[in-house]
């Protein structure tokens, strides 16, 4: 596959250089209707590819043609098995991620760092959260990771743990160990759920920590954090 492409902003363009009447959403009707100040924000061109619902650009819910090329792509860009496109942020994708992999009643290890939307997401699934507390630099006055230690102490306690979430890298930038982790977990039968909505980049140097997916993790929630937002849960 042809990895110099953009599937989903080609067939934008494509689709507004159409000369197609706009009958549909948006209600700005590709830029004709814009009030003034969506028109500062967003060039004439950009809102002529302002569509939805057409069939040239595909369908998010069942992806058959430009939005299953980029999924694709981004799979083997990140090195995942499948990429699933989200929007509403990276806390749809977490959710998503949760309710794929566990069930009601499920027990779960949980950082007491986890973002908010991982809490929705427990209770969306039903399952239980564990909750354990990350290493704490008391220099810095911030909380690290969790440590490898900390959950070998975990699911000796709590045998029947279903699953591990994870904040990795953290809101201060540390990685956890998860290759270690993960290894661990999968000897266990557990799996690892990662939220790296901050690590979308890891896998681009050597010189960061092993992205999510490349340390062996089940899935991963990330976000290439540009302007449109899209989000993807590995």
């Amino acid at each position: 596959m042809n990895k110099n492409i953009a599937p989903i902003a080609e067939a934008m363009k494509n689709y507004s250089q159409d000369g197609a009447l706009a009958f549909h959403t948006p209600g700005h009707k590709q830029g004709l209707g814009a009030h003034f100040l969506l028109q500062e924000l967003i060039t004439a061109e950009g809102l002529r590819r302002e569509v939805s619902l057409m069939e040239e650009l595909d369908d998010l819910h069942d992806p058959r043609s430009c939005i299953k090329q980029a999924q694709k792509l981004a799979a083997e860009l990140w090195n995942a098995d499948e990429a699933f496109f989200m929007i509403n942020g990276t806390t749809s994708a977490v959710q998503a991620m949760i309710m794929a992999a566990l069930k009601p009643n499920d027990l779960v290890l949980v950082p007491r760092n986890a973002h908010r939307c991982v809490m929705n997401g427990l209770i969306l699934s039903g399952a239980r959260p564990i909750y354990l507390m990350p290493e704490y630099d008391s220099k810095f006055g911030i909380s690290l990771n969790l440590s490898v230690e900390t959950i070998k102490s975990a699911i000796k306690k709590y045998p029947q743990v279903k699953a591990l979430i994870i904040v990795s890298p953290n809101y201060y930038g540390v990685a956890a160990n998860l290759s270690e982790i993960a290894k661990f977990l999968h000897e266990q039968n557990i799996l690892l759920l990662v939220d790296e909505a901050h690590g979308a980049h890891l896998r681009f140097s050597e010189k960061l920590p092993l992205s999510a997916i490349d340390a062996g993790v089940d899935l991963a929630a990330q976000s290439t954090h540009i302007n449109a937002n899209f989000n993807a849960a590995f």
